[in-house]
């Protein structure tokens, strides 16, 4: 099971504090992206971002990223997203039920898009409307999408068994409350996530290379 820090910052100044700290201990990051009006809060923009990079900031060439948009205006962002991509090697752009996956996906197809479930919504609600293994990643929200530190819904790790069970093959995440205390729940049950998305716990501590080696030695 990979690890993958999650970077939720409100200023550049933070954002690229986090990058610089992480940077040697992980390669694969997912940022987030926050509008303020699809969650309550608002993170630093897609534009800060690609002005960041476009002045040769030292990235490892192993470096890749994730951009998990929460946000109302899709279009804005990706076409933000192309301009970044000429900077840094994106894997996946996830993004929520109100993107309309569907359409997204065919308009711009030299990207990759996976699709996030927030505790509320079920599987069933995904199913009848996807192509389930055309979906290359799955984030599942083990925590209501918006500010870090939010409290784990354990019954969102039933997805995990839901999807593999449905012939699901491709990644499934989880996202939002990973710590000392929700880890142990993940690693017992029969079907994990291929993903942890860890935000807080890394990202806000004192500790961090000891916390790095503790997630690096769950294998």
């Amino acid at each position: 099971m990979q690890v993958m820090p999650t970077i939720l910052e409100n200023s550049i100044d933070g954002f690229i504090n986090q990058i610089n700290k992480l940077i040697p201990y992980f390669d694969y990051f997912q940022i987030d992206i926050a509008d303020g009006k699809f969650v309550p809060n608002k993170t630093v923009s897609l534009e800060e971002i690609t002005n960041l990079f476009s002045k040769n900031f030292k990235l490892k060439t192993s470096n890749c990223f994730d951009f998990h948009l929460m946000v109302e205006d899709y279009e804005k962002e990706i076409k933000e997203i192309i301009k970044l991509e000429k900077y840094v090697n994106i894997k996946n752009i996830l993004v929520h039920s109100n993107a309309e996956y569907q359409i997204i996906n065919t308009k711009y197809p030299q990207l990759t898009f996976g699709l996030v479930i927030n505790p509320s919504e079920t599987i069933k609600t995904i199913i009848p409307n996807n192509k389930l293994n055309d979906l290359p990643a799955i984030q599942i929200m083990s925590v209501e999408p918006g500010f870090q530190g939010s409290p784990f819904i354990k019954e969102t790790l039933n997805k995990v068994e839901q999807l593999r069970l449905a012939n699901y093959r491709n990644k499934i995440l989880i996202d939002g409350g990973v710590n000392k205390n929700t880890i142990p729940l993940i690693m017992d049950n029969k079907y994990r996530p291929d993903i942890m998305c860890v935000g807080s716990f890394i990202t806000k501590c004192d500790d961090l290379a000891d916390r790095v080696s503790y997630l690096k030695s769950l294998g």
